[in-house]
């Protein structure tokens, strides 16, 4: 049985769709081990601020692709792929353009398509290399052991790209164009600041202030 809005919520820890804000949200929704209904989903999704939920995207989606061993390039291709796909969906409704129910559809339903893959239906092999016993799990349990392996002692090889049996089809892999070429837009006025060496000084005093 899957999980209705009321529980979606109660599983989020937030009353309504305003508070979801925070990476917790975002990673509790995606890490969940159950099936949640589409219209939950869409419920949810459809009143989260979405220029929030893109940088919550990015967010998530660069920590776990931090998470791959080094041997997983197609893995953390796909990785952001996909965070690039989705963000760019939500470019049209996060500028209020008409006929948002259309790219609301498809935004939810990719980003169900992929939670489901993600924690649900995915097969990664894992192989401990001590003695080479083979363990099967999803792509979210195995990238926990892959962080876990420190603290166990344990060393594993993992067939990340092995198990890469999601697919973005060409309609969804377009959207990333719009991210792509925002992101070159911005490493151009980057380095025309660069070239300015009163600019790069004003840059570094702003990275400084920002500095956690």
């Amino acid at each position: 049985m899957s999980m209705n809005y009321d529980e979606l919520l109660e599983l989020l820890d937030i009353d309504n769709p305003d508070e979801f804000q925070y990476f917790e949200h975002f990673a509790d929704l995606m890490e969940c081990d159950e099936h949640i209904s589409y219209d939950a989903l869409f419920e949810l999704i459809s009143q989260v601020d979405k220029k929030v939920l893109s940088e919550l995207i990015e967010n998530y989606f660069d920590e776990i692709s931090e998470a791959l061993p080094d041997d997983g390039t197609e893995a953390f291709t796909l990785l952001k792929s996909v965070s690039m796909s989705l963000r760019g969906m939500l470019k049209p409704l996060q500028n209020d353009e008409e006929d948002g129910i259309r790219e609301r559809v498809t935004f939810v339903e990719e980003l169900e398509r992929f939670r489901n893959w993600y924690v649900l239906d995915s097969n990664i092999k894992c192989t401990k290399k001590k003695d080479g016993t083979t363990k099967e799990m999803t792509f979210f349990e195995a990238l926990v052991l892959s962080r876990m392996e420190k603290l166990s002692g344990e060393d594993y090889s993992y067939g990340f790209d092995e198990g890469l049996d999601y697919q973005l089809d060409e309609y969804v892999v377009s959207f990333s164009d719009v991210i792509k070429a925002e992101d070159e837009e911005e490493g151009y006025i980057e380095e025309d600041l660069e070239e300015n060496p009163e600019a790069e000084y004003m840059s570094g005093l702003e990275e400084e202030e920002y500095d956690f």
